[in-house]
C-alpha cells in the first residue's frame, strides 16, 4: 500500500475524525510551531517544564556514560553537547541523578522505537515507515504521535503528555504495551517499553550508521494524559475496576502455591526449558553469535536463585559463558555486570523499591514474557514438551489432562463409555413394549436399580418364569366343567394381554378340579 502525503497535516482533523473532536478537547497545550534542529530544540520540546533530573547518555570511545541535568541546566548542556558523539535523552524525569524506574518523578511521554532495519522494510526510507505506523494507528484508532525521529537505523514516535506521577504507571505501562502491539510488525523493539528508556538526540550523529538523526515530522499536540490513555486503551477505567471486582468475587479465596514451590524451584524448571530450547536450535549446547545476550542474562538470572553466594553465580557464570558463548572472564562480568550487582545486593538483605513496596532485587519475569522475549513457538512448546515456556492456553490444556488422569486413577470411566452402556442410549423399555416408568418400577419391585443394568434387556417383572409348575395328572381327572385338560404346560414369553389371559384361564381351571 503506498503511503500517505508526508506533508504534516495542519490541524488535528485532518486525522481522521475519530480523532478530530477529541484532539481539539483534550490538547492541553500546543507548542510553537517550529522544526526541531538542533540537540537544544529537542530537549526543550521534551522538557519544557516540570520537576526532577533528565538523563544524557552518549557511548564515547565504545564506553557508556551518562549525567542528570536539572531542568534549569538542559539548555545550557545542551548548546554545548558536541553533535559528532552517539548521545540520547531520557523521555521522562526522575527525582535523582540516575535513570531507575524507583527514582520516576514525572512520567510526560509515551514513545516506541521502530527496528525496521530488523525487519522485511530494511530498504524503505524512514518517511515511508512513519506514514505506514501512521497507517496502522490509524487503523487502531490511536492518535498519531507529537513528533517522529529518524534515528539512523530506526524511527522513534513520541507521544508527549501531561506530566504523571509514579503511581500512575501501571496505566502508562498498559499504553505503551498498546502502542507496540500495534507497530510490533515494523521493529517496535520490546525491550523500549520501560520509562527509564532514552532514545537518540535530534542533531546528533549516529555512528553505526553514519548518519545524522533528524525530525521526520511536525510537532503536534501534548495531550491530556486521561484523555490520551482513554483512546489508546481498548478499556477505561471504569470498565477495568468492574472487571477487576468480578474477579475477584469468582476467585473468592485465597489461592497457595503448590507444596515445595519457590523461586528457585520455578528457574530451575526453567533452566530445563532454556536448554532444550537450545538444544533444538542450535543442535549443541552452544550459543551463535546473535543470541548469546539473552541467553545468558536469563541465564545468569536463573542462577542467581539457584546458587548459595555471590562468588559462586560469578564463578558458574565465568564457566558457563567460557563453554557455550566463548567469553572471557571480563566480557562475562562485563556483559553480566547488572545481575551480578543485583545479586550481591540480594546477598546483603538490601531491597528495591517497586510499585511503592520494597522487593528482592534480583530481576523477575513473567512466563509469558520468557515466551516473548525468547520467540517461543508453538510447534517447539509441544515438540519439547516444555514446562515453563509455553502459553495459557496449553498450560490450561495440560491442566484437563492431569485431572482426567486423576479421575480415571480413581475408577472413574470415560463419558463415551459411560454414555455407550446408559439406559438413556439402550433403551430396553422400547424392546419390551412398555413405558420406561414402568420398567423401573417393575426393577425396583425385583430388587434391581438402574445403576446395575449391564446392557442385557430382560423384563424386570416376575411374569417372565422358566415354566410353571404341573397342574397334575390331567389325564386321569375328568373336569367337572367337561372342559378338555391342557395338553401341555404353559410357558410364558411376556406378560402382554394374551400370557395374563393364560394364567387366568389356568388358575380357574385349577379351582375348579380341586
Amino acid at each position: 500500500m503506498p503511503p500517505r502525503d508526508p506533508t504534516p497535516p495542519a490541524s488535528p482533523l485532518s486525522h481522521g475524525d475519530t480523532h478530530a473532536l477529541t484532539s481539539l478537547l483534550s490538547v492541553a497545550k500546543t507548542p510553537l510551531a517550529r522544526r526541531i534542529l538542533t540537540p537544544c530544540d529537542h530537549g526543550l520540546i521534551l522538557h519544557d517544564g516540570g520537576r526532577g533530573f533528565i538523563t544524557i547518555a552518549q557511548r564515547v570511545s565504545g564506553r557508556w556514560r551518562e549525567r542528570g541535568v536539572q531542568i534549569l541546566d538542559l539548555e545550557y548542556f545542551l548548546r554545548h553537547l558536541d553533535p559528532a558523539v552517539d548521545s540520547y535523552i531520557s523521555q521522562n524525569r526522575f527525582f535523582l541523578p540516575c535513570r531507575r524506574i524507583a527514582y520516576l518523578v514525572q512520567a510526560d511521554a509515551l514513545f516506541t522505537d521502530l527496528d525496521y532495519y530488523a525487519t522485511e522494510l530494511r530498504d524503505r526510507n524512514p518517511r515511508y515507515i512513519f506514514e505506514h505506523a501512521l497507517m496502522l494507528l490509524d487503523e487502531a484508532n490511536i492518535p498519531p504521535p507529537t513528533l517522529a525521529t529518524a534515528t539512523g537505523r530506526g524511527v522513534a514516535l513520541v507521544w508527549l503528555h501531561t506530566p504523571i506521577p509514579r503511581r500512575a504507571l501501571p496505566r502508562w505501562k498498559a499504553c505503551q504495551r498498546t502502542i507496540y502491539e500495534i507497530l510490533r510488525a515494523i521493529g517496535a523493539d520490546r525491550n523500549a517499553l520501560d520509562a527509564a528508556r532514552v532514545l537518540r538526540l535530534v542533531g546528533t550523529r549516529n555512528s553505526r550508521s553514519g548518519t545524522l538523526v533528524e525530525t521526520i515530522s511536525g510537532v503536534g499536540d501534548i495531550w491530556d494524559f486521561d484523555t490520551l490513555a482513554t483512546e489508546i486503551l481498548p478499556l477505561n477505567r471504569d470498565e477495568i475496576r468492574e472487571k477487576r471486582r468480578k474477579r475477584e468475587e469468582v476467585r473468592g479465596r485465597i489461592l497457595k502455591p503448590p507444596a515445595g514451590f519457590s523461586v528457585a524451584t520455578l528457574w530451575a524448571s526453567r533452566l530445563d526449558d532454556f536448554e532444550k530450547l537450545v538444544f533444538h536450535r542450535f543442535g549443541a549446547l552452544r550459543i551463535p553469535s546473535g543470541n548469546r545476550d539473552l541467553l545468558m542474562l536469563l541465564y545468569g538470572v536463573g542462577m542467581s536463585y539457584l546458587v548459595e553466594s555471590p562468588q559462586q553465580l560469578r564463578h558458574e557464570l565465568v564457566m558457563f559463558a567460557s563453554d557455550v558463548c566463548g567469553w572471557a572472564e571480563h566480557e562475562t562480568k562485563s556483559r553480566l555486570s547488572t545481575v551480578l550487582s543485583r545479586a550481591e545486593a540480594a546477598a546483603r538483605g538490601v531491597p528495591v523499591e517497586y510499585l511503592g513496596g520494597l522487593r528482592d532485587p534480583r530481576y523477575r519475569y513473567k512466563d509469558a514474557t520468557l515466551v516473548e522475549m525468547l520467540g517461543v513457538t508453538e510447534k517447539e512448546m509441544r515438540a519439547l514438551d516444555l514446562r515453563h515456556l509455553v502459553t495459557d492456553e496449553i498450560k490450561r490444556e495440560r491442566d484437563r489432562e492431569r485431572k482426567v488422569a486423576k479421575l480415571r486413577a480413581a475408577g472413574a470411566v470415560p463419558r463415551g463409555v459411560y454414555l455407550a452402556k446408559s439406559l438413556a442410549r439402550a433403551k430396553p423399555w422400547e424392546q419390551e413394549g412398555i413405558s420406561r416408568r414402568t420398567w423401573e418400577r417393575r426393577r425396583a419391585r425385583n430388587g434391581m436399580s438402574s445403576a446395575n443394568y449391564e446392557g442385557a434387556v430382560a423384563s424386570p417383572s416376575g411374569c417372565m418364569v422358566a415354566e410353571p409348575k404341573p397342574l397334575g395328572d390331567f389325564g386321569s381327572i375328568v373336569p367337572a366343567t367337561g372342559l378338555d385338560p391342557p395338553q401341555q404346560p404353559l410357558v410364558t414369553e411376556s406378560c402382554g394381554p394374551t400370557t395374563f389371559i393364560g394364567i387366568m384361564q389356568a388358575k380357574t381351571l385349577s379351582a375348579k378340579i380341586g
